[in-house]
């Protein structure tokens, strides 16, 4: 389905900002902190989790979520990204600044 494609690509890109894969079993609470603390973003680890077991099937992540992931790789909301994926958008949504392209991941070796 769309909506799975485009959170597989979504996980994908936070993925890219991390510096690491993350699997499912990953440690959602150390992920968490990570966005809390480096990025200023609050999400709970339950919420993560989620979004990790829809992309492997399991279940749906909620909007408010799937906004604050978006805003995490660069995009102002899901909506936002959805249509950078599969709109006649030139890519120009993603308000992303290039010197904020990696995060530094080193505090975070065992997400």
């Amino acid at each position: 389905d769309l909506m799975k494609n485009d959170l597989t690509h979504l996980t994908s890109e936070i993925e890219k900002k991390v510096g690491k894969k993350i699997p499912v079993g990953a440690d959602f609470e150390k992920l968490a902190s990570f966005f809390a603390i480096k990025h200023h973003i609050k999400l709970n680890a339950d919420a993560l989790h989620k979004v990790w077991n829809y992309v492997s099937g399991k279940e749906k992540p909620t909007k408010k979520t799937l906004n604050k992931l978006a805003l995490f790789v660069g995009y102002q909301s899901w909506d936002d990204f959805h249509e950078a994926l599969h709109g006649d958008d030139d890519g120009n949504l993603n308000y992303e600044v290039e010197e904020e392209k990696k995060s530094d991941p080193s505090n975070y070796d065992d997400i």
